[in-house]
């Protein structure tokens, strides 16, 4: 496997568990920090969502 696809990978593996630990906190009750950061998911999202398609790796979802 290239570079290109472990990076996607990574991206997908930490997007993954910013949104397990953003759940995590909202079970806690520390809705603050679990709304800031959903808003940090959101954010990372949205920069990856306007990526061209020849640049987004093939591992993402």
């Amino acid at each position: 496997m290239d570079q290109y696809n472990k990076s996607g990978l990574a991206l997908q593996k930490n997007l993954l568990n910013l949104r397990r630990e953003r759940d995590h906190l909202k079970a806690q009750g520390e809705l603050e920090e679990a709304e800031r950061l959903g808003k940090e998911i959101a954010r990372i999202e949205a920069v990856v969502a306007a990526l061209p398609e020849a640049a987004k790796p093939p591992t993402l979802q």
